[in-house]
């Protein structure tokens, strides 16, 4: 992928950009110039690593890192087998409401055990229904005195009819018939009396309307036990024997109406992980033993149980197999806990850091990571304010492997790891980025992932890519410079890494250089090689001497060398530059007007570097330069103590910063040694 930035901070424009933001707050001081950034393919997602997270997710107080279950519990598998769970909870339910027969009896059964009442002691109250079937007469069996009125007992139209004839003997004291007008019998008192005490409207109304929920509920009823309930309806007026069969046609019905219920209740509660240890003893209660059923255990209704204690035993099965999922799914977040406690106290312990960390996630809601400092003498104790505590190495070390789980968790298109480790030394920033990028396939890491890392340092890309470590392969490096708001990058192959000697050596023959550059990096090699006698020191005090302006050669005490000893210090020189001759060397090549002519074609601004400080020690200029900073940058470039052992091609990049040859320039400038 290939990112182009003018203007502006690079990681920010880049995730700026990928969120659809200006990128305005990032153009330059004094600058007219709108900042832009283009991508070769979209990019949906992108993860900083920078201060701004450090803050905002990092070291909150007593907290090591926010959303701790999602970052080093909440992997894919985690979420399939998560959502396997769910969707078997939802299948969690029995197929009973919709059953004609099953609606039928639950619905009449409650209706007939509102009316018959309970005391405290579990007696029938003797009121409303039983009270009827006690204490009135039979609408079936009438009394012989009564009997003329056994075709009106019998119609639909019976409430209304009794109810009518208990209205209309309010108006019989003329001794007159109020319904036909004519003269009363003998007998008519006592009729009266009779049919007044047995039969009310509402007596015969709740034995009609309870012989109504008996019509309906008697398909469910073993055929003997029936009859019998049917004769304490219609019949019996032997009180024992109506309180008896009404009593176990109550238990009967109300035990399956309960059961029944809780079995349809149960489909409106909705499962949660949390109640799946007790589950089956829940649904285990929801079975319902018919073995003490007396009314209720006809074919017909011992069916239906059977049926609904199938549906319990599926549902019992989908339990077990819950159980089973859940008992794996801890066991993954006990194992995903384990290996990122230990991932990350192992590097604690080997970037010298005396802290342990500990999570606690037994699930997303009850999850949290804490810091404990290890002491020797009162073993770990617990981090409050962890800030206060982390040194600024510590914290950034230790946050940068926060934010590659962080980063792994989340999966974003691209990860950008902006300057990471240029403030560490050598050894931490090896560990850190063996770590960021691991080979281990027992451990997690941005390794195959696309990341884009900014850094300064030259440390990491000898790492990536002349030793190939820690990812073997698969990074590519660029050289990216920033000139008058322009970027422009090359690639950086493993060719363009050399060890300083290789590449001094390199130049020293190289003849398309010009001839001051190769002394230059000659003299500089003859530092690194161990001394091979006479010739190799008299060469180093000609080059010396060609660099500090001096036509006649000597040594550091000022003795001029003889005729014998510049032969061999030439000689030990020409296999790298083959004409060399001390004379013509200083009279024509490290001629002044020689140095300042090709310090004005040089384009290349190392090179430049080094003509600048031959001519200050040539021309005696030093103590003019009043900026410490460029007379140091100036000098570090010649003094084998302040170099790394590899470097990069120094002729192929800009490796200069650019305030530097600038300030060289307009130094000679004001001295008139060149025009400006």
């Amino acid at each position: 992928m290939a990112v182009l930035l003018f203007s502006g901070e690079r990681s920010s424009a880049i995730k700026l950009h990928s969120e659809n933001k200006n990128l305005s707050i990032l153009r330059t001081f004094g600058s007219e110039t709108e900042p832009e950034c283009v991508f070769s393919e979209a990019l949906t997602s992108i993860l900083l690593f920078d201060e701004k997270f450090v803050d905002d997710v990092v070291f909150q107080e007593s907290q090591v890192i926010k959303n701790a279950f999602e970052v080093f519990i909440q992997t894919p598998e985690y979420i399939e087998r998560q959502k396997a769970i769910e969707a078997r909870l939802q299948r969690i339910h029995f197929d009973i409401d919709e059953n004609a027969d099953i609606k039928r009896l639950v619905s009449t059964g409650q209706e007939v055990l509102l009316r018959l009442t309970l005391t405290k002691s579990g007696e029938f109250a003797n009121k409303g229904l039983i009270k009827n079937l006690k204490n009135s007469g039979s609408i079936f069996v009438l009394p012989e005195e009564l009997k003329q009125f056994k075709p009106l007992m019998e119609k639909d139209y019976t409430v209304k009819w009794v109810s009518w004839k208990h209205d209309g003997s309010k108006y019989d004291d003329n001794q007159i018939c109020p319904f036909c007008a004519v003269g009363l019998n003998k007998k008519y008192g006592d009729e009266k009396k009779l049919f007044t005490s047995s039969y009310t409207k509402s007596n015969v109304e709740s034995i009609i309307e309870m012989l109504s929920y008996f019509n309906v509920l008697e398909e469910f009823m073993e055929e003997s036990k029936r009859e019998k309930l049917r004769e304490c309806i219609e019949t019996t007026r032997d009180e024992a024997k109506i309180t008896y069969w009404i009593g176990r046609f109550y238990s009967d019905l109300k035990f399956l109406v309960e059961k029944i219920t809780n079995v349809i209740k149960f489909n409106s509660f909705h499962v949660q992980k949390e109640d799946i240890p007790h589950l089956d003893e829940l649904l285990n209660g929801l079975l319902i033993d018919t073995s003490d059923l007396e009314i209720f255990n006809n074919k017909r209704t011992l069916e239906l149980i059977q049926f609904v204690n199938s549906g319990i035993k599926s549902v019992l099965k989908e339990t077990a197999t819950l159980k089973r999922e859940i008992g794996e799914l801890q066991g993954l977040i006990f194992h995903r806990k384990k290996n990122a406690v230990k991932d990350i106290n192992n590097f604690l312990s080997m970037a010298d850091i005396n802290y342990e960390m500990e999570i606690i996630a037994e699930s997303e809601t009850t999850s949290k990571t804490i810091l404990k400092y290890v002491s020797r003498q009162k073993g770990s104790i617990e981090v409050d304010n962890i800030r206060l505590h982390l040194s600024w190495g510590e914290r950034n070390a230790f946050a940068l492997i926060l934010f590659m789980h962080y980063a792994i968790s989340y999966n974003p298109d691209l990860i950008i790891l902006d300057d990471p480790i240029s403030s560490f030394d050598s050894n931490k920033k090896y560990a850190i980025i063996s770590r960021l990028f691991s080979k281990d396939n027992g451990r997690e890491s941005f390794y195959k992932k696309t990341v884009l890392m900014l850094t300064h340092d030259l440390q990491p890309m000898i790492d990536f890519i002349v030793i190939n470590k820690p990812t073997g392969g698969s990074v590519r490096a660029y050289f990216i410079q920033n000139q008058a708001g322009a970027i422009s990058e090359h690639e950086i192959s493993e060719k363009d890494i050399k060890s300083f000697p290789f590449l001094l050596a390199e130049n020293s023959r190289n003849e398309k250089l010009n001839k001051i550059h190769r002394v230059a990096s000659l003299r500089k090699l003859l530092n690194y090689l161990p001394s091979e006698g006479l010739g190799q020191d008299r060469a180093y005090n000609l080059l010396s001497c060609l660099m500090h302006g001096r036509t006649k050669p000597c040594l550091i005490n000022g003795t001029e060398l003889t005729g014998e000893e510049i032969k061999l210090g030439e000689e030990f020189i020409k296999p790298y530059i083959i004409d060399f001759k001390y004379t013509g060397y200083s009279t024509k090549i490290f001629s002044k007007d020689n140095l300042l002519k090709i310090y004005v074609e040089e384009n290349n601004s190392y090179l430049r570097l080094q003509i600048f400080r031959i001519l200050l020690d040539m021309l005696d200029l030093r103590t003019k330069i009043q900026d410490d900073i460029l007379l140091k940058y100036v000098d570090e470039q010649f003094h084998v103590e302040n170099d790394y052992m590899f470097s990069l091609d120094f002729v192929k990049y800009n490796l200069v910063p650019n305030f530097v040859v600038p300030k060289c320039t307009a130094f000679l400038i004001n001295e008139h040694l060149i025009p400006s």
